[in-house]
């Protein structure tokens, strides 16, 4: 028995332990954007929790176009207070009866539809929110890479800056160089170390904001992340445009609004009508004849000028905040995609001119200016200002990338495509048949 215990607290200690190493493995020492958005599909807690209010509207319908629970009853009447007289009595009886409200022809079905037009906007808010997880990952990972990427070139341009100012040190030794040359060395030394320091802040930043996303915690290591290739861009602003029109999550869920406040207006208007009430009895009356009774009642709108027909004005206000909404959201889809197209052009744009014509061109110009230095033909200050142009320039390219990379992100988001992988068996339907 000891060692019985003795294994099941082992179980109990290690097996948690196993479980979180096997879920922290699902992703590698090499951070890939691919195995991050599937990791956060899985385990990101806004897209469960949506994914879970669109499971619930789905078992909605059924029973809004159930009827009502019908009533069983039954009671015993007796003559006199000073015995039970059940047979003995002419008007003693048991009763047993039961009762089934029947709505009005048609306003079961309404409120069905009602509630699959709630399922169906359940459902494209599910993917909208898979597309904005996705996206704030994406652009997490943009910053990690960018930050990452800064931190390499910085830290190889320190080593280049450490050989100029050593080479200025040396011809001020020898009388060749001016002190002030050795001071700026080390001035820009400094500040390259402050830069250093900066971007690793910004890095560990955006690591927890990416393990945030993730659903891990904040100081949980990402690894080094896989570059961010460079694209063209796959789209036309046409072509977004008209993605967005058919598969926009955010207009489809403001379509399935419009529906739904639709449906609940025509089932407004059905509330004038009656809805019915039927019943049957059966009265036991011991050794005499027993009898039986059936009826209908009808549940009068007496009221209406104050309750149905108030509810026609509330459903159709709300159709028209709808409508309005609905609007409102397909003007901001098409705004977002001009928006973030231009931005994406203009990054597409710069990083053609940073890569293919001012790199190259700073490049020769700080081995031609080091080269001319070495023979002092120039001074120390202009090998200064080539480098730092370079240097600038480098990190440009890459913060250029990263913003194109943003910018497609967001034009995918606002057309409902994800990148590199479809909803598969997981995507809502893009609208129920069924209470149509």
């Amino acid at each position: 028995m000891r060692r019985v215990r003795t294994v099941l607290a082992v179980t109990v200690l290690i097996v948690p332990v196993l479980c979180r190493a096997q879920e922290s493995g699902e992703l590698d020492d090499r951070l890939k954007l691919g195995a991050a958005i599937a990791y956060a599909r899985r385990h990101n807690p806004e897209i469960a929790a949506a994914e879970a209010k669109w499971h619930a509207a789905q078992a909605r319908p059924s029973q809004e176009g159930s009827l009502a629970d019908p009533m069983i009853n039954t009671a015993y009447h007796n003559e006199g207070f000073d015995r039970l007289r059940q047979g003995s009595g002419d008007f003693t009886f048991l009763r047993f009866g039961a009762e089934q409200e029947v709505p009005f022809p048609g306003k079961l079905a309404l409120k069905e539809k009602v509630a699959f037009r709630e399922a169906d906007r359940e459902g494209a808010l599910y993917r909208a929110t898979v597309l904005n997880v996705v996206t704030r990952l994406r652009i997490a990972y943009d910053d990690y890479y960018l930050a990452h990427k800064s931190i390499e070139i910085l830290s190889r341009n320190k080593e280049l800056l450490d050989q100029l100012a050593r080479a200025a040190e040396a011809r001020y030794q020898v009388g060749e160089g001016l002190q002030q040359d050795v001071v700026r060395a080390q001035l820009e030394l400094s500040i390259l170390t402050g830069r250093l320091t900066s971007l690793e802040q910004a890095r560990q930043s955006v690591a927890a904001m990416v393990n945030a996303l993730l659903n891990r915690p904040p100081a949980e290591p990402l690894g080094i992340p896989a570059p961010v290739e460079k694209r063209p861009l796959p789209y036309s602003l046409d072509q977004l445009e008209k993605l967005a029109q058919q598969q926009s999550p955010s207009l489809e869920a403001a379509k399935f609004g419009v529906d739904r406040a639709e449906a609940n207006l025509d089932l407004a208007k059905r509330q004038y009508y009656p809805d019915f009430v039927v019943r049957a009895d059966y009265f036991n009356k011991a050794s005499l004849v027993p009898e039986w009774e059936v009826g209908a009642g009808i549940r009068v709108p007496l009221y209406f000028w104050r309750k149905q027909s108030s509810g026609v004005v509330e459903a159709t206000a709300s159709v028209s905040a709808a409508r309005a909404s609905r609007q409102g959201t397909s003007q901001e889809v098409l705004a977002t995609l001009k928006d973030f197209y231009a931005q994406a052009s203009s990054a597409a744009r710069l990083m053609e001119l940073y890569d293919a014509v001012v790199g190259p061109q700073a490049e020769i110009a700080l081995e031609s200016a080091s080269a001319a230095y070495q023979v002092g033909k120039v001074d120390f200050l202009s090998v200064l200002t080539n480098f730092t142009i370079l240097n600038d320039y480098r990190l440009r390219y890459y913060g250029e990338l990263a913003n194109f990379d943003k910018a497609l992100a967001r034009l995918e988001e606002a057309a409902g495509l994800l990148p590199d992988e479809s909803l598969g068996d997981e995507s809502p339907p893009s609208g129920s048949k069924r209470g149509k």
